[in-house]
């Protein structure tokens, strides 16, 4: 089960790490600030003075995680009381009793939690009720739900919270490129099994990446796009992908990409924990790490 839970952790703790930084726009400041380890900073409101930013984890301290690896806990829960399957109303139940009013999550709720939540409160609760949104929130639950081997469900999980063709085309482009390093495959393995899973709308932007691949991922993304469309975000993790020789490398490097570094960071965290394993000091800073284990060893 190593790769198969170094996926989960690695796409927790690079979600947790990319959190001070998260959502800065400009690339010179985040530079400044995090230097050659930008990873497990505090989220700190000056650092977001003056420059092209959104502040939106004043309630955050160092090692927690964003509303993006709270849905791959959301959904561990939920396969856990549901024996490792995949069960629609067990996991919209969960969704609503955490992201929900009076529920146990504190922090930012996005667009497509928004538009779930309201979607949930007047619909089927054994079908996916997901808003018409096409940003990262779509695949952020993917790493949940192929550590329990349950991908013929990653269609229904991608539009539980963003119903649109748009997050399903690039959910599974996601799907497959987490399958492939979980199942023992090494960054050419991924980067083919994004290139299959493509259609004919989103091949061209993955073809874009290795056309620029000896570019920087800090130039490459700042050219292509540093905010949430899945469109720009999943590129964007392939192109770190193919310049990247480890975990903490290609972490930092999307942190230091800025922009919605937290959206790519559980793709890419997930890829690279199960292809290098994540390092023993990265995980220890991940406050929800007991529990996350507790999980991982009942799936």
């Amino acid at each position: 089960m190593g790769r198969h839970h170094d996926m989960v952790l690695g796409a927790l703790v690079g979600d947790a790490a990319s959190l001070g930084l998260h959502w800065i726009y400009d690339q010179p400041r985040i530079a400044e600030l995090g230097g050659n380890t930008p990873e497990f900073r505090a989220t700190t409101v000056q650092h977001y003075a003056g420059v092209p930013s959104y502040f939106a984890h004043p309630l955050k301290s160092v090692g927690d995680l964003t509303q993006y690896g709270e849905q791959v806990l959301v959904l561990l829960r939920a396969l856990v009381a549901s024996g490792g399957s995949y069960d629609q109303a067990a996991y919209n139940a969960a969704f609503t009793a955490h992201f929900g009013y009076g529920g146990t999550y504190v922090g930012y709720v996005d667009h497509a939690t928004r538009g779930t939540l309201d979607n949930l409160a007047g619909g089927d609760a054994d079908q996916p009720n997901g808003a018409a949104d096409t940003q990262l929130p779509a695949i952020a639950k993917l790493p949940a739900l192929l550590v329990a081997g349950q991908e013929t469900h990653s269609v229904a999980a991608i539009r539980s919270t963003n119903n649109t063709d748009v997050a399903e085309a690039w959910g599974r482009i996601t799907t497959a490129m987490l399958c492939a390093a979980r199942d023992g495959g090494g960054v050419d393995a991924v980067v083919k099994s994004a290139l299959d899973a493509a259609d004919a709308d989103t091949r061209p932007a993955l073809e874009a990446v290795l056309a620029a691949a000896d570019q920087s991922p800090v130039d490459f993304i700042a050219k292509t796009g540093m905010a949430c469309e899945l469109s720009y975000g999943i590129p964007g993790v392939l192109h770190i992908l193919l310049n990247t020789e480890g975990y903490e490398q290609g972490l930092r490097e999307n942190i230091l990409a800025g922009g919605d570094s937290c959206g790519r960071a559980i793709l890419l965290g997930g890829v690279l924990g199960a292809i290098h394993g994540v390092p023993e000091s990265w995980q220890a800073r991940l406050k929800s790490g007991s529990e996350v284990q507790t999980l991982l060893g009942k799936l």
